[in-house]
């Protein structure tokens, strides 16, 4: 398939979670990607793969069990994830497959860190001390470094769950920008009522695991109603993982992204979408940061206040 026309952009972000993401989805979701002649922004998971130790919010966070059920989490990640850092050792993730990172970059596309340890930050972010917060970002930053051989552009928080300290630790960095969050346009975030340089580009649209079994039975419905989201929205960002949409929904993606392409619409990296969106000549809207619910998500999310 020829590459898409211009027209509306749609940010495409990609987070890569578990060992098994990594090694047999996103080598599906480039294959898609190529022949719907579309680009994306990859958030690679670099280090263990404990996604085993999910099960300890059975108890800790209501809900939790119901999500993993509604989106029959056993059969999308399989035992040996479900697993993982657990009863069986943790496997790593980008930096056991560099081969298969290159290939993101190789192809076009954006590549960027999402974590060291996802499940830890994700579970133990307010518990972690302000070292260890700089440890877990420093860690994924330079396993990035050796695996590509350059710096990360970008960081995007495991869960969109980050706080006061994460960005700035980001802004040291010297980052293009950062998802880090949900949201419904690029932003700049305020810590201490002073902005920060480094702009967010939150994700927008819901996810499809956050639908399924919830306001979506099928995965098809949860895409074409992504289309109408799209659409309506004005700085629309949709975030897939690989163990889903480069899993068991992959022909669902292939779907959606030929009914984009003849509504117009052009999925993008984020970086593409950003740049879009200071063509306009507006400034980025500064926004205080702070913390809040997601229909079909357990816990909470970081987001903009106002």
């Amino acid at each position: 398939m020829t590459g898409m026309a211009t027209g509306k952009v749609l940010g495409l972000r990609i987070d890569v979670d578990t060992h098994d993401g990594m090694k047999s989805g996103v080598p599906v979701l480039l294959d898609v990607f190529r022949e719907s002649g579309v680009k994306g922004t990859f958030y690679l998971s670099m280090g263990p793969d404990n996604s085993g130790k999910a099960i300890f919010n059975v108890l800790r966070r209501p809900g939790f069990l119901g999500k993993m059920r509604r989106t029959g989490a056993a059969r999308v990640y399989g035992l040996r994830t479900l697993l993982s850092g657990t009863l069986l050792p943790a496997r790593m993730i980008a930096v056991a497959l560099p081969d298969i990172a290159r290939r993101i970059v190789a192809e076009g596309h954006e590549a960027g860190v999402h974590a060291w340890d996802h499940r830890r930050w994700q579970d133990k972010l307010p518990r972690l001390s302000d070292n260890e917060v700089a440890s877990q970002l420093g860690r994924a930053r330079r396993a990035f470094i050796e695996i590509f051989k350059a710096p990360p552009r970008t960081f995007a928080a495991p869960a969109w769950f980050g706080d006061e300290r994460s960005l700035q630790i980001e802004e040291w960095y010297e980052l293009e920008y950062a998802s880090d969050c949900r949201g419904s346009e690029p932003f700049l975030p305020v810590i201490g009522g002073k902005a920060l340089a480094t702009p967010q580009v939150p994700a927008t649209l819901p996810t499809l695991d956050e639908a399924l079994g919830d306001t979506h039975t099928e995965a098809r419905a949860f895409f074409d109603s992504m289309l109408d989201a799209a659409t309506s929205a004005a700085w629309p960002v949709l975030t897939v993982h690989a163990e889903l949409e480069g899993g068991p929904y992959a022909a669902d993606l292939r779907w959606f992204l030929e009914r984009a392409r003849e509504r117009g619409t052009r999925p993008v990296p984020l970086g593409e979408l950003l740049k879009a969106r200071r063509a306009t000549g507006n400034p980025l809207p500064q926004r205080a940061m702070g913390y809040g619910a997601v229909p079909g998500r357990h816990g909470t999310v970081f987001m903009p206040q106002g």
